[in-house]
């Protein structure tokens, strides 16, 4: 038997205790109305002959509520239906008031309670309750139509806006990938000719570059091990290329590489540090990525001491490709709880600084990334 099944059958006798109860709260204030009309009067019945007047007329609105309920769900009092549905709730009101009376003045006549033997007054004085209970049935029934329509729309909305932000973050992880891969494709293509060996060992660097973004492409969020190692074949790459001007070292703090970080978040940094800041040096430059963990955040900082930020380039809509798109893509996964900055380093040339919530899989991770990223291309870098 199915399970939702066999959780119904064993919770429905509470189901029907509950039901009942609700209906008993209104035959209780009735039964409350009803003594307090026979004590102005000067009458003092018994309590027990109340409440046998008073409950089962609302013990069968409780039988009788189902159809309502029913017809409302049917017919729901929707803009442009109104013209024939309101007639058809009012002959239903009709029909479920006459047979309220008729139940209620059979019940009485078999138990020898006392009653009005006119059945026109019996009817009038069940009017008005009658069409007080049927349409406060009919309004509840649209109230929780109402209400379920409601959260089904922000339910809708959500998932739309969830999905379109994925979509979106794709399309900004996207764009990176053919952006570094042509800057790193036209490296490559300078040594064909004139040292072949270098350009081998530079696509075997690329190949692997290649599996990882592979690897991950679907993934917005990856530990940070696997980003750095990204980075370390990348700086590999340009090690391989500008030879002895390039200095580059990642620091990172053992503790850190278990943290959750954007996919593609460190490569664009670094590569705007190499292409604008190291070889626009005549000389050898110095590239430093320094990450740690402070008071519940991670902190990434990728420093050159190349020439510094040019005038034009402060502001976020100057700014070239990989950053725009890193800044949006921040923007996307953490709202304002983030920090992206690129500004002047206090030790002259540029910093770009990331500050990002901490979030891991493990406390610790194993390994020690305090490393040169790529002083040792054959050891320092995984072969693809």
């Amino acid at each position: 038997m199915d399970p939702l099944l066999r959780a119904a059958r064993r919770r429905w006798p509470l189901t029907v205790l509950a039901y009942v109860a609700a209906w008993t709260v209104p035959g209780l204030i009735g039964t409350t109305q009803l003594m307090m009309s026979y004590t102005l009067r000067g009458d003092y019945p018994p309590l027990g002959l109340v409440l046998a007047l008073a409950l089962p007329g609302w013990y069968v609105w409780a039988l009788l509520a189902p159809v309502v309920v029913l017809a409302a769900v049917r017919m729901p009092l929707d803009e442009g239906s109104l013209r024939w549905r309101v007639p058809a709730h009012l002959g239903l009101n009709l029909l479920v008031g006459g047979a309220w009376v008729a139940i209620i003045v059979a019940a009485r006549k078999a138990f020898g309670l006392p009653g009005i033997q006119d059945l026109q007054l019996q009817m009038a004085g069940a009017v008005g309750t009658s069409l007080l209970t049927y349409w406060v049935l009919v309004g509840l029934v649209h109230l929780a139509r109402y209400h379920r329509e409601r959260e089904a729309r922000a339910r809708r909305a959500s998932e739309l806006a969830a999905q379109l932000a994925d979509a979106r973050l794709s399309a900004l992880k996207a764009q990176l990938h053919p952006h570094f891969l042509f800057n790193t494709m036209h490296a490559i293509s300078a040594f064909v000719r004139d040292d072949p060996a270098k350009a081998e060992d530079m696509l075997a660097q690329l190949a692997g570059l290649l599996r990882t973004v592979l690897d991950s492409s679907d993934a917005q969020v990856v530990p940070l091990a696997d980003e750095l190692d990204f980075v370390r074949r990348y700086l590999a790459i340009q090690e391989i290329r500008l030879a002895d001007r390039l200095d580059a070292r990642i620091d990172a703090d053992p503790d850190t590489l278990g943290a959750r970080v954007p996919s593609m978040v460190l490569q664009p940094l670094v590569e705007n540090a190499v292409e604008h800041g190291i070889a626009q040096r005549r000389g050898a430059g110095r590239l430093r990525l320094e990450v740690r963990r402070a008071n519940g955040r991670l902190r990434l900082d990728v420093r050159d001491d190349g020439p510094g930020l040019p005038p034009d380039k402060r502001e976020p809509s100057e700014w070239r490709v990989g950053l725009r798109n890193t800044r949006e893509r921040l923007s996307r996964l953490y709202g304002t709880d983030h920090v992206f900055t690129l500004d002047d380093d206090p030790e002259g040339g540029t910093r770009v600084r990331v500050e990002i919530p901490w979030e891991a899989d493990a406390p610790d991770a194993p390994g020690d990334a305090r490393s040169g990223a790529a002083a040792d291309p054959g050891g320092g870098s995984p072969e693809p």
